[in-house]
């Protein structure tokens, strides 16, 4: 490299992270001098392998900055630098989801063309699979501001949890979109940290799939696949499937033609550590303040390991980055029937979500199981997805003293009265919403709101095996109580929302909803 180059983040609008040490870093001519300046601070490192990186002191918040990086005679100028609050959206397709997809898009428009936001900063990471893929990803590699013309194809939670975030913190706010729909946390972390049991599963099924197969003949296939997924054809066809379409729309979208295999193997995206290296490398090491994170859908066939391939993850950036990143993530939106997939496996994939908060310091985790759609695995209200993750980072990350988690159970006891559930995180007291069905679909459907028809309210009670009737439910602050039929000596199991599909209506006063669980009693 005889020219000097700067990391695909180094641009004119980009957000820099306040309050921590800022690495610079790019490519230059080999065993010359980089020298780095920003607001009177300067840093200076020598080109080596054909690489450079510095390193800048911490700063306060500030905005209108330039900085310049000079090796030899040639100078890099960035304007319009800004130094703030930095947040990384990971994740599959539910993160990845589009602006313009979502539910309150028009309002969203609206707001911005009335208030515009200028502090808040978006960067989307390019999509691309492999090195050489030839792919229009005009919407990625540069940073930008609310109502450019890569806004709508921005990170919808991503940019409502910037939206709701900013002006509490009255700083800038820069969001890097580093995601892709339909991807494993296989792909997003490098492969030695699946090399043991029973993370190398993952291995294995890759390393099966490439037995006995010409490389140049897995490339070839490959390269055809992505050329009708990328084509701009496809992509009008897929962004009215993820708008939104009922069942029937569904199943007829299902007999369509399937176009050529994408075969796993070196050219695939979800190859174990793909991303790792083809998309999260490219930011590594940019200082962050934390991680939004909503994906686990492409890990349902081994959800009984999705701790154990998440807490691998997270330790995987944390190392990477140099930093001990805070994680905020989303527990798995309910659904009940999309292109054939049922979620049969979800309420297991969602215990194990909740077992990385309660297990790794710094995770902490979304519930969103009101907001799910029975015909859809891609719910349109990301707004209070990401409204949800800024009231979550402004009490765990920047220590206000808010009500930030859903009503976690605590206990539980049988009274004379029945069983007493008790909960924290409730804040002023626990409420119920009467909720209504989503659409005529749905309200035709023989117990649409709820799942199963031995439940009330999401609530299962069952005792020796047999499922008892629950008659009543009664709230009371930080506990509720279930009047059940008559119980026996024998202990109780009880589980509220163990299902794939469900809308919860139990509420803290903070408006979050009550999250999964499964007791004894």
């Amino acid at each position: 490299m005889e020219q000097l180059k700067t990391g695909i983040l180094f641009q004119d609008g980009c957000v820099l992270q306040r309050q921590k040490e800022i690495a610079v870093w790019g490519e230059g001519p080999e065993g010359e001098e980089v020298t780095v300046a920003l607001a009177g601070s300067r840093a200076v490192c020598r080109v080596e392998n054909g690489s450079w990186r510095c390193t800048l002191p911490p700063m306060e918040a500030a905005e209108g900055l330039r900085m310049e990086i000079t090796c030899q005679k040639e100078t890099l100028s960035i304007r319009d630098v800004s130094v703030g609050e930095v947040w990384i959206a990971g994740g599959q397709s539910n993160m990845e989801f589009f602006l313009c997809y979502d539910a309150q898009w028009e309002d969203m428009q609206c707001a911005a063309h009335e208030n515009k936001n200028p502090r808040i900063h978006m960067f989307n990471v390019p999509r691309l699979a492999f090195p050489g893929h030839d792919k229009d990803v005009s919407e990625c590699g540069y940073w930008f501001e609310e109502e450019d013309d890569a806004w709508p194809y921005f990170s919808a939670p991503g940019y409502s949890f910037a939206r709701s975030l900013q002006p509490v913190l009255g700083v800038p706010v820069g969001i890097i979109g580093c995601n892709w729909g339909g991807t494993s946390a296989s792909t997003w972390l490098e492969e030695s940290w699946l090399k043991d049991a029973p993370l190398d599963v993952y291995l294995k099924e890759y390393e099966a799939s490439v037995a006995g197969k010409d490389p140049e003949e897995l490339k070839a296939a490959s390269v055809k696949a992505f050329a009708l997924e990328d084509s701009m054809e496809h992509r009008r066809e897929w962004a009215g499937v993820m708008y939104g379409i009922g069942l029937e729309e569904q199943k007829e979208w299902m007999k369509r033609p399937a176009g050529p295999e994408n075969p796993m193997g070196p050219y695939n995206v979800g190859r174990p550590g793909g991303l790792y290296h083809q998309m999260l490398e490219k930011i590594i090491p940019f200082s962050a303040r934390g991680v939004l994170w909503y994906q686990g859908e492409s890990d349902e066939g081994h959800a009984e390991i999705y701790d154990r391939l998440f807490t691998a993850m997270i330790r995987c950036w944390r190392k990477s980055f140099g930093q001990e990143l805070p994680f905020l993530y989303v527990q798995l939106a309910p659904y009940g029937w999309w292109l054939g997939g049922t979620g049969e496996k979800y309420p297991e994939l969602r215990r194990r979500q909740e077992m990385v908060g309660e297990s790794v310091p710094g995770a902490y985790m979304a519930s969103i199981m009101d907001l799910g759609m029975y015909e859809d695995i891609h719910p349109k209200h990301k707004k209070e997805v990401g409204e949800r993750l800024a009231l979550l980072a402004r009490g765990k990350v920047y220590g206000e003293p808010v009500l930030c988690e859903p009503p976690a159970l605590i206990g539980a006891e049988r009274t004379q009265e029945g069983i007493a559930l008790h909960f924290a995180n409730t804040g002023i007291g626990l409420w119920e919403m009467e909720v209504q069905p989503e659409n005529e679909a749905e309200a035709e459907r023989p117990s649409p709101l709820t799942g199963p028809e031995q439940m009330k309210d999401g609530f299962v009670v069952s005792q020796e095996g047999r499922l008892l009737e629950i008659r009543e439910i009664d709230l009371r602050e930080d506990t509720m109580v279930l009047r059940t039929e008559p119980l026996s000596d024998a202990k109780c199991q009880v589980s509220f929302a163990w299902v794939p599909y469900i809308r919860v209506r139990f509420y803290n006063s903070a408006d979050l909803p009550m999250k999964p669980f499964m007791c004894e009693v």
